[in-house]
């Protein structure tokens, strides 16, 4: 049908009737204008038909681009930045990686670093309801000062809570201090702490809404040490592994680590970095190591191999999205007022035969080159 056939045929029908039965000068010119307007409608149609598909969408030229190029692995470059196809479409915007001063977030990190190895260990290992007059179970971290809360159980669920405040006596704190089981004024919470060789990793409280007896104190202090235990193992661990004040992978169990993953043929790329004039170092490398694991882009995190300098093992899948990363962490510090300067080494599996001793001296002469072209 034509464009305005529809209007005239609504115009002629609604003329004869209004002949036919009662006409009415009124009801005629709501009758025109209305007439009027639906052909004002379908007239304004035209000029939002699409033109011709190459003209209506400039960027289909770049996306065909893309399909007909096929995908190559990306060499990680220390020098230029990944090549990229222009395009008149707005970027998408980026997630801001600082939620909070890199400095203030650093330090938190390593104050939080005992109590998340606590809550993870609680949550691995939590304690069994023995009895159905247990109502719920409070886990506490103690930090050497303080008493925090960090989770609460019901029976098979378990909340992960705020530092709250701890709500008992004087008697039953300074009981638990001395290592000791405390049982409330009303006896309807339980203290059992959490100790090995003499050291306090918090306590269970066992809540109930009867009361506790002294004959049942035994029996849930003999299962909370296997929660000690564990706590026990994993800090001991974490010794090994960890620096004592970044809490980033210490040097030997980076050496471990990097011959594992040599000997595994992995396609990964070692990565060394290296502050340069650059105030918080240390600061700097727990806000790339936090916020990399978070994104996902490094792995099981950074390795400190000297005072400043530190390493991370990439896998080739994601140096791509590690560079992106990586270049908008530098810019936001930038922008927060911690310019950054760093050397980055780095030395692939790719030469066939290469030994693990000359995969790493290759990343380390990639690093000296990249300090001497910035002292240059």
């Amino acid at each position: 049908m034509k464009r305005y056939t529809i209007p005239t045929i609504f115009f002629t029908i609604g003329v004869i009737l209004q002949y036919t039965f009662y006409f009415s000068w009124v009801s005629f010119t709501l009758l025109a204008v209305s007439c009027l307007l639906l052909a004002l409608f379908l007239y304004s149609l035209d000029f939002q038909k699409p033109e011709h598909l190459n003209d209506a969408d400039p960027n289909l030229n770049n996306q065909v681009l893309l399909e007909k190029n096929p995908h190559t692995d990306v060499v990680f470059d220390t020098e230029t930045s990944l090549p990229s196809i222009p395009s008149n479409a707005e970027p998408k915007p980026k997630d801001i990686l600082w939620k909070k001063d890199p400095i203030l977030l650093a330090r938190e990190q390593i104050h939080l670093a005992e109590r998340s190895l606590f809550c993870e260990t609680v949550k691995e290992f939590p304690f069994p309801f023995l009895t159905e007059k247990l109502t719920s179970i409070q886990y506490v971290y103690y930090d050497g000062q303080e008493f925090k809360e960090c989770y609460w159980q019901k029976a098979g669920m378990m909340v992960e809570t705020d530092d709250n405040p701890v709500e008992w006596e004087e008697y039953e704190e300074s009981k638990v201090k001395e290592l000791l089981p405390a049982i409330s004024i009303d006896k309807r919470k339980l203290y059992i702490p959490l100790t090995m060789n003499a050291q306090l990793f918090g306590f269970l409280c066992f809540s109930t809404k009867e009361s506790w007896n002294e004959s049942e104190i035994q029996s849930y202090w003999e299962k909370s040490t296997i929660i000690s235990e564990k706590i026990m193992i994993k800090r001991e661990y974490a010794k090994v592994t960890k620096h004592p004040i970044s809490k980033l992978f210490n040097v030997s169990h980076f050496y471990q680590m990097a011959k594992s993953v040599f000997e595994s043929k992995e396609k990964v790329t070692l990565l060394l970095f290296k502050f340069i004039d650059t105030n918080f170092q240390s600061e700097i490398a727990i806000g790339l190591n936090e916020l990399g694991k978070q994104n996902g882009v490094i792995g099981l995190g950074l390795y400190q191999l000297e005072e400043n300098l530190y390493a991370a093992i990439i896998s080739n899948a994601k140096l791509d999205v590690f560079s992106e990363f990586f270049n908008q962490f530098i810019e936001e510090l930038d922008s927060l007022g911690f310019p950054s300067e760093v050397a980055l080494g780095y030395s692939n599996q790719s030469i066939p035969g290469i030994k693990f001793d000359v995969w790493l001296k290759a990343a380390y002469k990639s690093l000296e080159e990249s300090i001497l072209s910035h002292a240059a």
